[in-house]
């Protein structure tokens, strides 16, 4: 389920999702703009109201576009967004 804003995203449709891995895309990679890490860690706790907290795995929104048409985000953009997800992982984790 990719999250985006509230509009869009709608954890209670989760329920029908039971006994399922279910990954929240979280963390947008189509620009070099970092979320707020506090921010993102609400919505899997969000998450944990309608399913198993053993059934959410983090990742990112999109794949990372490797080409000259795809996502404006650099390297080192790349390399942040992922290292966001590991802290995300970790701090749900703790």
């Amino acid at each position: 389920m990719e999250f985006d804003d509230e509009k869009y995203c709608n954890f209670a449709l989760l329920e029908k999702r039971q006994g399922q891995k279910i990954v929240l895309g979280l963390v947008n990679t189509q620009s070099d703009e970092l979320e707020d890490k506090e921010v993102l860690l609400k919505r899997p706790e969000e998450a944990n109201k309608h399913v198993d907290p053993k059934q959410i795995c983090i990742a990112t929104q999109y794949v990372f576009a490797s080409t000259e048409a795809g996502n404006l985000i650099s390297e080192e953009g790349q390399w942040r967004k992922l290292d966001l997800v590991h802290e995300l992982v970790k701090s749900l984790n703790a």
